[in-house]
């Protein structure tokens, strides 16, 4: 089995509750995560432990379906969320932090196991793509929320 472990952070110019009721909402993750294409909640109820996601990733050019649940939850302050089914087993969780200026410091790191080798790939390659990847999402997420709080 292949692992690896990426961890990123970036400053977000809004207040915590802001960013951290956008980024638990699961079903919002197509809009700005590169991997992911399609997401919806495929269990009832709120965005609370227990709560199912139903995606379609992409990676490396190769379109997979997966399946996430929420598995930890404290509001404004972490969730985390695991793979329950797909090509890999993994691990996301997201913590935030408020800073001095009223913005919001927001720290993903994601574990990923891959049963089967990284998709044929080296896995240098693999892990500077994700890595690259996940980068590119938390500074496209930071432009979506802020740009959409000044239009507000």
């Amino acid at each position: 089995m292949s692992k690896m472990k990426v961890q990123h952070a970036i400053c977000i110019n809004l207040p915590v509750e802001e960013v951290f009721a956008y980024m638990s909402n699961l079903e919002k993750l197509a809009d700005w995560s590169g991997f992911v294409l399609s997401s919806r909640k495929i269990s009832n109820g709120e965005m609370l432990v227990g709560t199912i996601i139903q995606c379609t990733i992409l990676i490396l050019g190769t379109q997979f379906d997966t399946a996430y649940e929420i598995v930890e939850c404290k509001p404004n302050c972490y969730f985390s969320y695991k793979s329950i089914m797909g090509i890999a087993s993994s691990f996301t969780g997201i913590r935030f932090e408020t800073i001095d200026e009223g913005g919001t410091n927001v720290s993903e790191e994601i574990d990923i196991h891959f049963t089967g080798g990284y998709l044929g790939y080296d896995e240098t390659l693999v892990t500077n793509a994700i890595s690259h990847q996940i980068a590119k999402n938390l500074q496209t997420l930071k432009e979506l929320l802020e740009i959409t709080s000044s239009s507000s």
